[in-house]
């Protein structure tokens, strides 16, 4: 049950973008999609936060290609998990941590929004101004949990195209997850196995499979 927990936060956590008609843009959706996806992969490290009903928030922290940690909160319960390489740690509010191996999650493609599908691309919007500051945005449809289809808009940066927020509309609830990006590259971003905790016991090996003898 635990592990089913531990997945579902975790799998939030890592859903990805898609594509919306656009609404005139001075780039390409190919060109900013690649832009986007690069500021992203090209990252040492980012946050990302994201707040939506009845208390549901998720803070995420991403640290390489192989480190993430994972703060859940939903209808009044807590959780952390924390994923390094094939280690996945967990621990639920009030109880202890778990240590378990689970397979190394692979992008389905460069692709790293969070809630986006595969094998798309996103569309430009026009610019918006957010306290002063002008943004570039773009439209994209989302998948999430369940593969529950979704649209999003997103802002960036425009000199780094790095993501700054993004308003996703999922059918399945009433009201949009609201998501932000920050700390990029950060000194103090950190994941790091829970202390004490002995790390999982890697999974066996699969045995070779044995070479048929051609008769003589």
């Amino acid at each position: 049950m635990q592990m089913t927990r531990a997945w579902s936060a975790f799998t939030v956590a890592l859903v990805i973008a898609a594509t919306v008609p656009a609404a005139g843009a001075d780039d390409d959706g190919t060109a900013l999609t690649a832009k986007i996806d690069g500021a992203l992969s090209g990252a040492a490290s980012y946050r990302v936060t994201v707040q939506g009903p009845n208390g549901f928030a998720l803070d995420i922290l991403s640290v390489g290609r192989d480190r993430v940690r994972v703060l859940s909160s939903a209808g009044g319960n807590t959780a952390e998990s924390v994923v390094i390489g094939n280690a996945m740690y967990y621990r639920a509010a009030g109880n202890p941590w778990t240590a378990n191996a689970v397979p190394v999650v692979r992008r389905a493609r460069r692709n790293l929004l969070y809630m986006g599908a595969p094998d798309t691309k996103v569309e430009p919007l026009a610019d918006r101004t957010e306290a002063g500051v002008t943004y570039g945005a773009f439209g994209s449809l989302a998948v999430g949990n369940a593969q529950v289809p979704a649209t999003m808009e997103c802002t960036y940066d425009k000199a780094t195209f790095r993501p700054h927020a993004c308003t996703i509309v999922l059918q399945a609830l009433p009201t949009p997850l609201h998501v932000t990006y920050d700390k990029w590259n950060d000194p103090s971003n950190a994941v790091e196995a829970p202390p004490g905790v002995a790390p999982p016991t890697p999974p066996p090996a699969p045995s070779p499979t044995p070479t048929p003898r051609v008769p003589q």
